[in-house]
């Protein structure tokens, strides 16, 4: 059982008063009443005897007391030998401590380290009462010693702990705030009150609904209900906050909610940063970009009008020419110019100016070589994409591949009097990075002394080209049934640039 000052002070009035039964001449220096006070109570017991010119000196000492400093009464009898107990820090508080005790203090407490002979070192609480002799002067120092070790260190945990909080609290750069949950401000650091311009004392008055513009208060109110009350927490989003100035900043936020001992919700956290800079710079690049890709359309469609400048030309002197093989290589030249003029004209219309979406452009493409070289098998082209979309530096290699593959197929693949459903296929599909592109058909095919590796028509090598040099891809011929022709290729690669100029 431990007391406190109260009842210890008490105490000590009724033992000074003698009416403790059973003592021998209720003599207040009598071992009985010692034992009986240090046997009926925790806390460590002693008195001091006030002698002439004030001088203490142990007058008894409980055995727990003795035990616990690891000393015989005879090594604590005096002052000086009560120093040797208690840490030197604490020595001087000691000293003024007894000082009030011998004048004007009737009773107090004092705590202090204290050293067992063995040198460890313990927290303990000194109740201390005086006693006044039959002069009316104080006679003796009654007091008890409690070991509060344990308290000690919870309270300097408690402080590390606090002091960890405020510092974080005070040196953050990102603003803190604190709100009850109707919303009202609690606490908050300076970089949260710097951030709106108001004084400690005004932001103790608003709530964050004040703060916040009014087109955001039903995201918010819906971000409580459905994500920090449920989950204990929101993600980041964005809103906006009203300074004292009236200055509307853009901010990013993140709140956590804090419940009290019974688990109900008593406050929410949040860390706040303003995101002004980053908003302007957001904007600056937007409008680079957007400056960017009107330059770049404006590139695409130049370009596009260049290359069909070139095919018209072509067309136009095609007639002065009569020598056939001549006018067949203009007029293979001729589409190879279309395949790339498609993509730029795929390009100027793409959202995405880099990227090509290759369904449309190689159902475009398909359909003008059907226009080019009319076929009297009615011959039907089927493409399928897969919603591929490609870079334009993958692009462009394909459509090359897949012009000079659909018009040998349009030329040579069905001669007069085949049977059955002529039939060009071309496909794209991906697995992750790697990509395979098949043109196939189900005509009369190649002819069997065709060397892929080395083939001696333009056509082919151009596509084995494409293929193997530019495209860093593989190349495949089957032409059992028909002709299959596989390419495939690794859009994490970087494509060969040119390679078709320097050849």
């Amino acid at each position: 059982m431990n007391i406190n000052e109260k009842d210890f002070s008490s105490g000590l009035k009724e033992w000074n008063a003698g009416i403790i039964p059973g003592a021998e001449g209720n003599d207040p220096g009598s071992d009985w009443h010692y034992r009986m006070i240090s046997e009926v109570i925790a806390d460590y017991t002693f008195i001091l005897d006030i002698g002439p010119g004030n001088n203490l000196k142990l007058n008894w000492a409980s055995d727990d007391l003795l035990h616990y400093t690891g000393r015989k009464a005879g090594e604590i009898m005096t002052l000086d030998d009560w120093k040797t107990v208690v840490h030197p820090e604490d020595v001087p508080g000691l000293l003024n401590f007894i000082g009030q005790m011998l004048t004007n203090l009737e009773r107090g407490t004092f705590e202090c380290r204290s050293f067992h002979k063995d040198g460890h070192e313990r927290w303990v609480r000194i109740f201390a009462r005086q006693k006044t002799g039959q002069d009316g002067k104080p006679s003796h120092i009654i007091g008890a010693v409690r070991e509060i070790t344990r308290q000690k260190q919870t309270e300097q945990k408690l402080l590390y702990s606090e002091q960890k909080y405020r510092k974080l609290h005070s040196s953050m750069t990102d603003a803190f705030c604190s709100v009850n949950m109707k919303g009202e401000m609690q606490e908050f650091n300076d970089s949260y009150r710097e951030m709106l311009g108001y004084s400690e004392d005004e932001l103790l008055t608003l709530t964050y609904v004040d703060l916040t513009p009014a087109k955001w208060h039903a995201m918010e109110a819906r971000i409580v209900e459905e994500e920090i009350l449920p989950n204990g927490s929101s993600g980041i989003y964005e809103k906006e906050y009203i300074r004292k100035d009236g200055k509307i900043i853009p901010i990013e936020i993140r709140t956590f909610l804090v419940r009290d001992e019974a688990g109900q919700p008593s406050a929410m956290w949040a860390i706040v940063r303003d995101i002004t800079e980053r908003k302007l710079t957001e904007e600056k690049l937007k409008a680079a970009l957007e400056e960017k890709e009107t330059l770049l359309r404006e590139v695409h469609h130049r370009v596009k009008n260049n290359l069909q400048t070139v095919m018209t030309l072509i067309q136009m002197r095609s007639p002065e020419i009569k020598d056939e093989v001549s006018l067949r290589i203009l007029s293979e030249l001729q589409e190879q110019i279309r395949t790339i003029s498609v993509i730029y004209r795929e390009l100027f219309q793409s959202e995405r100016l880099s990227k090509v979406i290759m369904q449309p452009y190689l159902e475009l493409l398909t359909s003008y070589l059907l226009k080019t070289f009319h076929h009297e098998n009615h011959i039907k082209v089927k493409v399928d994409c897969m919603e591929a979309v490609l870079d334009a530096k993958w692009a462009m290699p394909c459509g090359l591949i897949v012009n000079e593959l659909v018009t040998n197929a349009l030329k040579y693949a069905f001669p007069q009097g085949f049977n059955g459903e002529p039939l060009i296929s071309v496909r794209l599909w991906n697995d992750g990075d790697t990509y395979t592109l098949k043109v196939s058909d189900n005509g009369a095919g190649l002819p069997d002394s065709l060397d892929i590796q080395n083939p001696s028509t333009i056509g082919l090598q151009l596509v084995n080209l494409w293929a193997r040099n530019q495209m860093d891809g593989n190349l495949d011929i089957d032409f059992t049934n028909g002709t299959v022709v596989t390419v495939t290729f690794n859009v994490s690669c970087t494509p060969v640039e040119n390679s078709s100029s320097n050849s």
